[in-house]
């Protein structure tokens, strides 16, 4: 067994030897950069320390280090190789003109789609002023001359009571009441339901005279509705559906509403200069609807 003092030599002598070797590192320089083989791990610096700056003779910092700059021959990161840093540049300014090209090409649309609809209001008749302008269209669009006679008249002395009540109800105060509204109802009741009265293919043709939209347009297809599967595309016309021609969105959408839900009814499509019939489950197409005016087909 080792006697205790022997241990207190040994452990007193061993200390000794590490203070001294401990007092020659601090004395020795300090090297700025561990060796160009080793790469030195990036750790946040300690502040200095002002004691041991003292025990080696050295002024203490008073400022944080310096970034090191990168030692020749060590490898360059990503960013400081020239040849990333040239595909970078370039690839950032191919986004520029990207995007310079699609604000420039949005401008552009929405020129042409200004221009077109100028030229579309400039191109379109004028609504007939009176009986007789409305009269003669009605005969230019197929109606018999009578007839057309006919509706003129009925269509003026309906605005003419509709008028006459509503100067009675103010002049009486009950505008607005359920008095009002009902006379106004059955009023309504014995207007003229110009499309019954002449039939569809000559209503399209006036709606068409008097420079009034008489298609139903498709502006989008929804993806996977019916209409997609249909193989419906943007810029179709709906001829007919179910053998019903709408005029309206309120058309559309009532035909789409009746007979069974999901059977299988034809749709007549104007693509262009073409006509064909797709099928579709009854119910909601999956589309969204604009309007148009068109040439009826002869």
């Amino acid at each position: 067994m080792v006697p205790t003092w022997m241990l207190i030599t040994l452990g007193f002598a061993a200390g000794t030897l590490f203070g001294a070797l401990a007092l020659g590192d601090l004395g020795q320089p300090v090297a700025e950069q561990p060796p160009a083989s080793v790469a030195a791990p990036d750790l946040p610096q300690a502040p200095p320390d002002p004691a041991a700056a003292r025990l080696a003779g050295r002024p203490a910092e008073t400022s944080p280090p310096k970034e090191k700059a990168t030692e020749p021959g060590a490898p360059a990161t990503p960013v400081d190789d020239p040849r990333i840093a040239t595909v970078l540049a370039s690839w950032r300014a191919a986004e520029v003109r990207i995007a310079d090209l699609q604000t420039r090409l949005a401008a552009v649309e929405q020129a042409l789609e200004r221009q077109r609809r100028q030229d579309d209001a400039s191109d379109r008749p004028t609504a007939p002023a009176t009986g007789d302008e409305r009269r003669n269209l009605l005969v230019s669009a197929g109606v018999a001359a009578d007839l057309a006679e006919d509706i003129v008249w009925r269509e003026s002395r309906l605005e003419l009571d509709r008028l006459n009540l509503r100067d009675q109800a103010v002049r009486e105060g009950w505008l607005g009441s359920d008095r009002y509204r009902e006379a106004l109802n059955a009023l309504s009741e014995e207007g003229v339901s110009l499309r019954e009265e002449i039939g569809d293919a000559a209503w399209d043709r006036y709606l068409y005279l008097t420079g009034e939209d008489n298609r139903v347009s498709v502006t989008s297809v929804i993806p996977g509705s019916a209409a997609e599967a249909a193989g419906l595309e943007p810029g179709d016309l709906i001829e007919s559906y179910a053998g019903t021609q709408p005029f309206r969105h309120r058309d559309l959408r009532r035909a789409t509403t009746e007979g069974e839900k999901d059977e299988l009814v034809p749709v007549r499509v104007r693509r262009g200069e073409r006509v064909f019939e797709t099928w579709v489950p009854r119910g909601p197409l999956g589309v969204r609807l604009g309007m148009t005016r068109i040439e009826p087909l002869r």
